[in-house]
């Protein structure tokens, strides 16, 4: 069973190859071929060249709004083809996605509360049924799935801001077309915890010096971080509207006739 770990950059603590992964064929993921990632803003020169030559990163795909684009800017990266790809629209309200959001998150949080101690989860799995159930987003992760298909040589990157939420539902569907079995693909997702867990606890320390609430920031906490139940709820929603994930993929994602095929073909050895 392939390890999973990040590739050991100094800015970015969430960017990994998925290269190694065994499909349900035999076959596994070509090397330094595909590549998720929590945002770029924070890449050291170092990281640059790990990237643009032991990676050879040609494609850097952005899921993130225009808002969150213009507060952390990718870096401009010398022979890689920048794509904007938002999964959300600039109206769209999530934890990931504007700051200002941070705050009205918590107010609505200390709200549910009093009534519900798993007002985080309920939210989260809530986002995460809705990025493949809006129909833009959909239309977002379609179109992912068509740079990839004309992706050529070198590396294809793809991320948003922490690399948990809209990168996570879509490395799952990318996972899933490839054949990869599915508690592979939570394994995957589940790393986020590990890989991002100090940066996490770094920032609830500062908030807890204002906020002085810890049931506030343990619910926090679960926004930051993720639980099976989140990946989970975009299984079964995709199950229990689009007849199972091999019928999402082909009427949803545009994987139908030989496309399947030529995506697998592509990125399996």
């Amino acid at each position: 069973m392939k390890e999973i770990t990040r590739i050991p950059l100094e800015g970015l603590q969430n960017t990994r190859d998925l290269g190694g992964f065994e499909a349900a064929d035999g076959r596994h993921i070509r090397p330094k071929k595909l590549l998720r990632s929590g945002q770029l803003a924070g890449m050291t020169k170092k990281d640059q060249r790990v990237l643009l030559e032991e990676y050879r990163l040609r494609t850097d795909v952005d899921f993130r709004t225009g808002q969150e684009k213009a507060e952390a800017p990718d870096p401009a990266l010398p022979g890689v083809e920048y794509v904007e790809n938002p999964i959300l629209s600039d109206q769209a309200i999530g934890i990931t996605r504007e700051k200002s959001a941070e705050t009205d998150m918590m107010k609505m949080l200390v709200q549910k509360m009093s009534s519900s101690e798993t007002a985080a989860e309920e939210y989260m799995d809530g986002l995460y049924r809705d990025l493949v159930m809006e129909p833009f987003s959909r239309q977002q992760y379609r179109h992912f799935f068509e740079i990839l298909l004309s992706h050529e040589e070198g590396a294809l990157l793809w991320h948003c801001s922490a690399g948990k939420d809209r990168v996570g539902v879509g490395t799952a569907l990318l996972l899933s077309a490839l054949g990869v079995p599915r508690e592979t693909i939570v394994r995957d997702y589940m790393m986020v915890n590990e890989f991002t867990g100090d940066v996490v606890e770094g920032h609830l320390e500062k908030l807890k010096e204002r906020l002085h609430n810890p049931q506030l920031i343990n619910c926090l906490r679960e926004l930051m971080q993720v639980k099976e139940s989140y990946i989970y709820s975009v299984f079964a929603a995709i199950d229990e509207n689009f007849g199972g994930m091999e019928n999402f993929l082909k009427t949803e994602m545009g994987l139908d006739g030989g496309r399947l095929e030529l995506l697998r073909d592509k990125y399996l050895e």
